[in-house]
């Protein structure tokens, strides 16, 4: 599966679980979504919206962790 693939599967999971960006912009405080959008485009790694979506259950392969974080999750 490629990278692009596996990013639609966070983007459907948090459809399915009712979690939109906006909805992760206010619980982490953020003053826009682009850190999020990025996150979930795969341009960068905002490590709090990766935190986020582990700790609500986003399974893992769905999402590009660094290094770091995947001994973590």
């Amino acid at each position: 599966m490629s990278s692009k693939e596996i990013r639609k599967q966070a983007r459907a999971w948090m459809v399915l679980h009712d979690i939109r960006v906006m909805d992760i912009q206010k619980a982490l405080k953020l003053k826009t979504h682009v850190q999020i959008s990025f996150t979930l485009s795969g341009v960068k790694h905002h490590r709090k919206v990766l935190a986020y979506l582990c700790e609500r259950g986003c399974p893992v392969e769905y999402l590009d962790l660094p290094k770091d974080m995947e001994k973590t999750a």
